[in-house]
């Protein structure tokens, strides 16, 4: 059995997944629990030494194991973090190294199922890294190449995300189509105007893309409206205090720090428990500072982001949600309704269907010349989002893609194409 050395990988925000071929099959590589899916997060376990990835990671930090979790790894490709160093257990770590260390953990799961070294990739980018910034955005995609290739990637190729998409959408169907291809994942959407055609995998298909386009909004933004409206103002957020020369406003930076994966650990010292016994000296509302102080001092702010995504997701299928805080205060619940939710988000939904519309206006087509839209990614979950983006299109055909697979899929069959 004739067995290669490429792959194709789709390194997510939330979650990852490697793809591989062998002869004329392609793999999608376990990577966690048997599952073909790894959620993007590291564990650095200080009891035990070592790291954990994906969900068994997340399970034991949320359950009290001491040591640093790193989550949404995605979202600091092209900042300024990626070259500063931060602390885990007395060490100075660059976050280049910590992403490094994630995607050696797939490649050595994926040679281990192939048996044998893995040299060339197509690893899979967001239309857009961020938002009008040419320069970062190269930055992004120039960091994975040289994360890959320290790693042993001899020959590193990239295709957008949702062109990945699409060509595992075209292994379903039997006639050509003008397809949407919807990619909402957990920091960035992006869209693509692509003309199907079955049997046509082993061409160039450049031709066929008519429009790419896309937008650093995704689930964890979603996440971070939730518990800006909804959790932190339960804690202290918004509330006022004694000052010098009159009221003050509580400073805002503590609830933004704990909405923000990379930033939450740094308030977890001396000084900032210190800050908030003072500030809930002076504070017209020193119950909801408590909350925050217990936050602090009990290093709860993961647990705050894991249930407020949990809570977003069943939002999706019902119509409200109770969020369970007794880790910070008993019977400390949060009930959030569905339409609550949605006027949160209301505002980037706008903004994501501005976007699709001017993919649309790039491709030189009109909304009703399309085909058929096909759905990806977790954030197409959310029906507001779909209704938001369907009602533009009433004459397409709704397709649901694989939620986390349909990009990995496609780019192993990208890869199997350009090698």
């Amino acid at each position: 059995m004739a067995i290669h050395d490429y792959c194709g990988l789709d390194f997510g925000t939330s979650n990852s997944t490697i793809g591989v071929s062998t002869e004329n099959n392609i793999t999608m590589v376990p990577l966690d629990q048997g599952k073909p899916i790894i959620r993007s997060a590291i564990f650095f376990n200080f009891e035990a030494g070592g790291c954990q990835f994906g969900q068994q990671g997340v399970t034991d930090y949320l359950s009290g194991v001491h040591g640093r979790l790193m989550m949404s790894l995605k979202s600091v490709l092209g900042s300024s973090l990626m070259d500063e160093d931060t602390s885990i257990q007395h060490r100075r770590i660059s976050y280049r190294e910590i992403l490094g260390y994630f995607l050696q953990h797939i490649k050595q799961q994926a040679e281990t199922t192939l048996g044998h070294e893995l040299t060339r990739i197509v690893l899979g980018r967001p239309v857009r890294f961020h938002d009008q910034d040419d320069v970062k955005d190269r930055l992004a995609q120039d960091t994975m190449e040289s994360i890959a290739r320290k790693l042993g990637f001899k020959t590193v190729l990239f295709q957008y995300e949702p062109i990945a998409a699409a060509l595992t959408y075209e292994q379903s169907i039997t006639g050509e189509q003008l397809a949407l291809i919807v990619d909402l994942g957990g920091g960035t959407s992006d869209f693509s105007v692509i003309r199907l055609r079955p049997g046509m995998e082993n061409q160039d298909r450049l031709q066929d893309v008519l429009a790419n386009n896309g937008i650093h909004i995704g689930g964890t933004d979603f996440d971070t409206e939730l518990s800006l409206k909804a959790v932190m103002p339960e804690l202290g957020l918004g509330s006022e205090m004694r000052g010098m020369s009159g009221n003050i406003q509580v400073p805002n930076s503590y609830y933004y720090d704990l909405t923000t994966w990379h930033t939450i650990n740094s308030l977890y010292t001396h000084r900032t428990r210190s800050e908030l016994h003072t500030i809930k000296n002076f504070a017209f509302d020193p119950k909801r500072i408590t909350r925050l102080i217990n936050v602090i001092e009990k290093q709860a702010g993961h647990k705050i982001l894991n249930e407020v995504e949990q809570g977003k997701c069943l939002l999706s299928n019902a119509e409200q949600v109770n969020l369970d805080f007794q880790f910070i205060e008993k019977e400390f619940f949060i009930s959030i309704q569905q339409k609550m939710f949605e006027n949160f988000i209301q505002n980037k939904i706008e903004k994501l269907v501005q976007v699709v519309l001017k993919t649309i206006s790039d491709s030189g087509i009109k909304t009703s010349d399309i085909d058929s839209i096909f759905f990806t990614g977790g954030s197409t979950q959310i029906p507001m989002i779909r209704s938001a983006i369907l009602e533009h299109f009433p004459n397409a055909e709704i397709v649901q893609g694989d939620v986390f697979s349909s990009v990995g899929k496609g780019l192993i069959i990208d890869a199997k194409r350009k090698f």
